[in-house]
């Protein structure tokens, strides 16, 4: 399908390296340079650190099945879009995965800038049949500890209302540069299927766009920020594990990037605490 193969280019492209601080960048640069000068080949994922290709996890199996045989939902080259969990409710959800053998967010090859960008391209095909999700799309991917399979994939379903409206009515709490990401507590209430509507503190950042910039290597270089003077980027990678990261569009403009984890407390509330998932702040469940 021309649409997606065009997509597929789109997102293959380099990342504009990311500051850690300051924003998007050079693209208009960027994308000047690389007509003049064609990107090398791609490297993947290291399988010692990001999985075995020959690994039985049941949804790289699945994905890698319905890739081959052009019956996912969406069949791009680097990713596909597949049914998302079946809920009581019927919402609308699907999940993007890669085509790489890529294990979840600890895998390090997604924060370098030769990886394809998995969540521009889960915006792009929440609007494409026939994968449309309902608005305002929200987009998610859980820790090692929260996930049911060993195979990226980003959740693709409608945000929370109840999120989002604790998004937009605690802005004055969110961060707008990576280094301010660090330090932000905002407080949201999403659905747990033990005990309903609760909130639970997250680190939010308002940000301009998701297009050119690779919000892993954003997530990791906040957290080698939060871990103070003389940490390493591999000091940041060993807690990549342990985090959830959702994307939520930003009503007035812009985006909601959305970060926690189980050990997150906020100093001014500390009877909350972090989670690990995506899934309260999406319409996936009950």
């Amino acid at each position: 399908m021309f649409e997606n193969d065009e997509m597929s280019r789109l997102t293959r492209r380099r990342f504009v390296r990311f500051s850690g601080l300051a924003g998007v960048g050079a693209v208009l640069a960027g994308a000047r340079s690389a007509t003049a000068h064609p990107l090398p080949p791609v490297c993947g994922p290291d399988p010692a650190q990001c999985g075995s290709p020959t690994s039985t996890d049941a949804l790289w199996v699945a994905s890698q099945r319905c890739h081959m045989n052009n019956t996912c939902l969406q069949n791009a080259n680097d990713y596909v879009v597949m049914p998302g969990n079946n809920n009581a409710s019927h919402y609308t959800n699907y999940i993007l995965v890669p085509t790489l053998r890529i294990n979840g967010i600890e895998c390090p090859w997604i924060c370098e800038s030769v990886a394809p960008n998995y969540w521009s391209a889960a915006e792009f095909f929440a609007g494409r049949k026939p994968t449309v999700v309902p608005t305002p799309v929200g987009l998610g991917i859980n820790s090692v500890h929260a996930r049911m399979f060993n195979q990226l994939h980003i959740h693709m379903a409608t945000a929370r209302p109840v999120s989002l409206k604790d998004l937009t009515a605690n802005e004055s709490d969110a961060a707008r540069t990576v280094a301010g990401w660090v330090d932000s507590r905002v407080s949201i209430r999403g659905f747990s299927e033990k005990l309903g509507i609760i909130p639970h503190t997250y680190r939010v950042l308002i940000w301009p766009g998701i297009n050119h910039d690779n919000l892993f290597e954003m997530l990791r270089t906040m957290l080698r920020i939060s871990l103070g003077p003389g940490a390493t980027t591999a000091d940041a990678q060993a807690l990549m594990r342990l985090q959830t990261l959702i994307v939520i569009p930003r009503p007035a403009g812009d985006y909601y990037i959305v970060n926690s984890e189980n050990g997150l407390r906020d100093p001014k509330n500390p009877r909350l605490t972090g989670s690990n998932t995506c899934d309260p702040l999406l319409l996936l469940h009950p």
